[in-house]
C-alpha cells in the first residue's frame, strides 16, 4: 500500500491536529445507552437508502504496533464507493495554517495573572519546562508534545493516524474521497481554544493520560463501545462547554450532511469513535432520523 511522504514538520502538525481532536473526540463524558453494541463500525440502512453506509469510530491516534485494518473493515471498503473523514485531509499537506498553530501567542504570557502564571510554572516542573516555553510554541503545541509523549509507544516515529491510513487505503482501492469539515473550520475550532485556561485544564490530568490511553487503547481494540463510553465518562477530561462545542454541535451538523451524502454514494464515514455513543452521539441521532443503524461483528 503506498503512502506519500510529507516533510517532518508538516507531518508533526498533522500529528498534533489528529492529538488535540484525539482528546476532543475521546475523553467526553457520555451516559450509556443500551443500543450500543460491542462494535465501532456500525451500518447505515433504510430510510429510502439504495445501498447502506457504514459508520466507523476510529482512533485518531494509535502506535504502529496498536494499529490494524481489521478484516471486517476491508469487507466494508469493498462495498462503498466513498469513504468519508471529519476533515480534508489532502488538504493539510503544505498548509501554512498548521505552521501557525504552533507559534507562540503574542503576549500571552504577560497578560497570564499572577496565580495563573504560578499554577502553570508549577504544573509544568513535572515536564522539566517553565512558561518560558510559551515563548516559543503556542499552548496548543505544549500540549501536544506532552500528550505524544504520553503514548509511550515503542518506537514515536511509528505512530499512525489511523485516518491518514485509511485515505492511503481508500486511494489504492481508487475510492472516492470526501469530508465533513473545512481544515479552516478544525484551525479556528483549534485557535479558540489555544488558551492558558485550556492548557492549565490539560496539565492538571496529564499525569494521568499515560495509564488513560493505555486502558483506552485496550479498550478500543475489543471494541466495546459502552466500556469505552464508562470509561470516558470523567468530567475532569472535558467541560460542558468542550463537549458543546467539539462533540453536540458537530454531531448535529453532521447529521444535517450525511443523508445527502448517503443518497448520493454508499459511503464509509470515519469519525473520531467519541462521536457515536451517547445521547448526543450519531448512532442515536441518525436512528432519529430514521435510519437503521446496526452494528457491524463480522
Amino acid at each position: 500500500m503506498g503512502q506519500r511522504q510529507g516533510s517532518r514538520p508538516v507531518y508533526f502538525l498533522k500529528i498534533s491536529i489528529a492529538l488535540y481532536l484525539f482528546f476532543a473526540c475521546l475523553l467526553p463524558g457520555l451516559s450509556l445507552r443500551a443500543q450500543e453494541a460491542k462494535s465501532l463500525l456500525w451500518k447505515i440502512s433504510g430510510n429510502h437508502l439504495q445501498a447502506p453506509s457504514y459508520l466507523l469510530g476510529t482512533m485518531h491516534l494509535v502506535c504502529g504496533e496498536d494499529f490494524e485494518i481489521s478484516p471486517k473493515l476491508k469487507t466494508v471498503l469493498k462495498k462503498v464507493h466513498t469513504v468519508t473523514f471529519e476533515a480534508d485531509i489532502a488538504a493539510m499537506d503544505g498548509t501554512s495554517q498548521l505552521m501557525d498553530l504552533m507559534k507562540p501567542v503574542p503576549g500571552i504570557l504577560e497578560k497570564t495573572p499572577p496565580a495563573q502564571r504560578r499554577a502553570l510554572d508549577s504544573l509544568l516542573k513535572a515536564y522539566q519546562l517553565t512558561p518560558d516555553v510559551l515563548n516559543y510554541m503556542s499552548p496548543f503545541g505544549v500540549t501536544s508534545v506532552l500528550t505524544l509523549k504520553s503514548f509511550n509507544c515503542s518506537d514515536a516515529s511509528e505512530v499512525k493516524m489511523m485516518e491518514k491510513e485509511l485515505y492511503n487505503w481508500a486511494q489504492d482501492d481508487s475510492l472516492q474521497i470526501d469530508h465533513l469539515e473545512s481544515v479552516d473550520f478544525q484551525i479556528q475550532v483549534i485557535r479558540s481554544m489555544n488558551t492558558i485556561d485550556e492548557l492549565l485544564s490539560t496539565l492538571k490530568g496529564m499525569k494521568d493520560a499515560p495509564h488513560f490511553i493505555k486502558d483506552l487503547v485496550q479498550v478500543y481494540k475489543t471494541e466495546d463501545l459502552p466500556r469505552l463510553t464508562s470509561l470516558m465518562s470523567d468530567p475532569s477530561f472535558m467541560s460542558t462547554v468542550q463537549q458543546t462545542r467539539l462533540l453536540k454541535e458537530r454531531n448535529d451538523n453532521w447529521t444535517q450532511l450525511l443523508p445527502g451524502k448517503m443518497k448520493k454514494s454508499a459511503t464509509l464515514f470515519a469519525v473520531g469513535a467519541g462521536h457515536l455513543g451517547g445521547p448526543n452521539g450519531l448512532i442515536r441521532l441518525l436512528k432519529e432520523k430514521g435510519y437503521a443503524v446496526t452494528p457491524v461483528f463480522d
